[in-house]
Order: structure tokens, then sequence, then C-alpha cells
């Protein structure tokens, strides 16, 4: 079966409920929230690793566990309250159709729902592009910092000290180049399809370009799967390429197991 056939499929199946509006406000939207919060963890990971290498003796007074889990909670409660926005403007409820005859569940506006949708839409697509910039830069940074400081280390050290400290350096400039690619390569679709929704509000799925719902459900459905991927992946990247990360995941789970 192909994706036109499984489209219409669903678009003309007897069911009680619009497909496309219920998948577009449980399913579109929750997984958006995630993604941007995952999005924003993983900008802040890069942020302070940013901050180890370019000043390492003012990073331990710059971010405490304090800080760090007041950002955390901002982050989630930034974003699901963006989320929370989103259905408080729309809802399923039941809606007649004059034109087919029928009455089915469907994605109801509240007055300025529309505006409302289309302001998250907005902060979803900026939250996004900071991410972005912030994972771009500090990985630039980050590693320019690295390949100075290791430039430096053969200056300065012997030859044995010298290779130990290269090959670390080596496996930390990996990991962070590994980690900012997976994010922008998983991300880019998403992050095009929030710019179009921005420049064209009626780029929705059931605005004025409803008709374009296949092409809607296919990028929306690609994206989320690069976006899921993005969030699963990074424990995986971690785990093999961080000894000191694979330890502590490995004593974890132990202790859980010993409990």
């Amino acid at each position: 079966m192909t994706v036109t056939d499984f489209g219409g499929f669903f678009a003309n199946a007897c069911l009680p409920f619009d497909p496309k509006d219920v998948l577009y406000l449980t399913a579109g939207w929750p997984g958006t929230c995630f993604s941007r919060i995952s999005g924003w963890i993983t900008a802040s990971i890069m942020l302070e690793r940013c901050l180890c290498i370019a000043v390492p003796l003012k990073v331990k007074t710059m971010i405490t566990v304090k800080r760090t889990v007041i950002a955390l909670v901002s982050i989630y409660v930034a974003m699901i309250g963006a989320l929370l926005l989103v259905f408080y403007a729309l809802r399923l409820e039941p809606r007649y159709s004059p034109l087919k005859n029928e009455t089915k569940i469907r994605i109801v506006y509240i007055t300025n729902g529309f505006a409302i949708e289309s302001a998250v839409i907005l902060i979803n697509a900026f939250s996004q592009l900071i991410t972005f910039s912030i994972v771009i830069i500090c990985s630039i940074i980050l590693v320019q910092n690295l390949i100075s400081k290791s430039k430096w280390r053969k200056s300065t050290s012997s030859s044995g000290d010298h290779d130990a400290f290269s090959n670390r350096d080596k496996k930390v400039v990996k990991l962070v180049l590994f980690i900012a690619i997976i994010f922008t390569v998983c991300l880019s679709p998403s992050v095009i399809n929030f710019i179009a929704q921005s420049l064209e509000p009626e780029y929705t799925a059931s605005g004025k370009y409803g008709d374009l719902f296949l092409l809607i459900l296919v990028v929306w459905s690609f994206s989320a799967s690069l976006s899921a991927t993005n969030s699963a992946v990074n424990i995986f990247v971690y785990y093999n390429m961080s000894s000191k990360y694979k330890q502590i995941l490995d004593k974890m789970f132990l202790r859980g197991t010993k409990g």
C-alpha cells in the first residue's frame, strides 16, 4: 500500500472522527513540545561543555546544581505552558458538515483561537532556531578551544603526556561534533516546517491549505520521526563515546537491579 492509498483509506473511512484533526492535536503538538524540550536540554549541555573548556576556572561558580535545576524546570514549564495554550485554543468537538451531511469529531477553535495557535507556532519556530544557533556556536567555540589547547599542550608537554591529552581531546571533539550533527540533521525538517507555518498562517491541518493535508502529513511524520530519533539516540551516543557516562549509567542500573 502506497502513502497515497494509506491516506485515502483513512480519508474515505467511515469513522466518527476526522483522523487528521485528531492526529494534529493529540500527537503532533505533544510531539513538538517534547522535541523542543529535548532541543533546549541539548543546547544547555552544549553550553555547559563550551564553558568548561572556555572558562574552566569559573564554570563551577557559573553553573551550579541549583541553577541547573532551575534551568531545566523553566524549560519544561515554558514548553508545556505553550502546549497548554494550544489545548486551550483548540479542542476536539462534534461538528456538522453540510457538504457531507455528517457529524464528526473535528478541531474547533475558540474565539481568537487561531491567533493563539499562530503565536505558539511562532514561539516554537524561534525556540528551535535559538537552540540551533546555540548548538552550532558552542560546537565551533568548543572545537576551536580544544584544538588551541591541544597545540599548547603539545609544545609544553612531554611526548607521552601529549599523546594522552591528544587522544582525550579528540574523543571530546568527536563526541561534541557527533551530537551537534545528529541534532542539526534530525531537526532541520522541523525547523523548515515551522518557518513555513510562520510565514503562511494558513499552512495548518485545518487552514486554507487543508487540501494539501497529505503533503503536510508526510512532512510532519518525517520531521516527527527525526525529532524522536534525535531524542532517543543521544543516550546511546554518550554511552558508547563517554567512558564516565557509561560508568555512571552502569552503576545506576546495577544499583537498581540489586535493589
